[in-house]
């Protein structure tokens, strides 16, 4: 697998992990194979880890979501440059493409729709494209607001689309209150809400605030919570 760029490395190097042998989620290898650009060899601890927790759901939630979220604290540290992080989302975003579909061998009830999207304002798409998956890997029909449609009204989406639940994503929300008018707007409708992405991974309680009935953490908890939904 190639993906064209140079490595760019500031100030300190990241250390280079010994041989991944254990049965923990080879984070910190794939981190190192991210910031080197190494896709070959990031391409091989996924399908390693997916040959041992079989689903993608978990390499999701325990390998790739992590290793993004330990990326980006090395460029808030200022180890790296802004263009090596961008890098290693692309690259990321391409192992998601390639994993192959896992279904659930319990999936949720036929005809279970689900609309995610992101708040208005918001490009963050990498984590809302995992948990799309995830949700088809649980037999969810799943419909993905493509961030060029104008989402400034979803609750009238939502009201024409008719889903069993919406989901929400923001990676940077700069007006709380806003997001709380969208989803107060849509549970209105009587359609719950969950909220996710890295916004509400760094307040623990903002989604409470902004009015949704839980928060996915990953893929895995926002699968969960999506299954209650059903079954409530």
């Amino acid at each position: 697998m190639e993906i064209p760029g140079e490595l760019a490395l500031t100030r300190d190097p990241i250390a280079v992990a010994p041989p991944w042998r254990g049965r923990r989620p080879p984070v910190r290898h794939l981190v190192e194979a991210l910031l080197a650009r190494d896709g070959d060899r990031a391409a091989n601890l996924c399908d390693r880890f997916l040959a041992r927790a079989r689903t993608r759901m978990a390499v999701f939630a325990d390998l790739l979501q992590p290793a993004l979220y330990e990326v980006g604290e090395i460029w808030y540290q200022g180890r790296i440059k802004l263009d090596d992080e961008r890098w290693a989302a692309a690259l990321v975003e391409h192992l998601v493409e390639q994993l192959p579909p896992t279904p659930s061998g319990s999936p949720v009830p036929r005809g279970s729709r689900c609309l995610l999207a992101p708040l208005p304002g918001d490009r963050h798409l990498l984590g809302l494209r995992m948990f799309a998956l995830v949700l088809e890997d649980e037999g969810w029909e799943v419909e993905v607001v493509d961030v060029d449609v104008d989402t400034s009204n979803l609750a009238a989406l939502a009201e024409r689309v008719r889903p069993r639940l919406v989901g929400l994503s923001a990676g940077y929300l700069p007006s709380p209150r806003t997001a709380a008018q969208v989803v107060g707007a849509i549970r209105g409708l009587g359609i719950p809400v969950l909220v996710g992405g890295t916004a509400f991974n760094r307040s623990v309680d903002l989604w409470q605030r902004v009015g949704a009935v839980g928060h996915g953490a990953d893929a895995r908890v926002g699968a969960v919570l999506a299954r209650r939904v059903v079954r409530s």
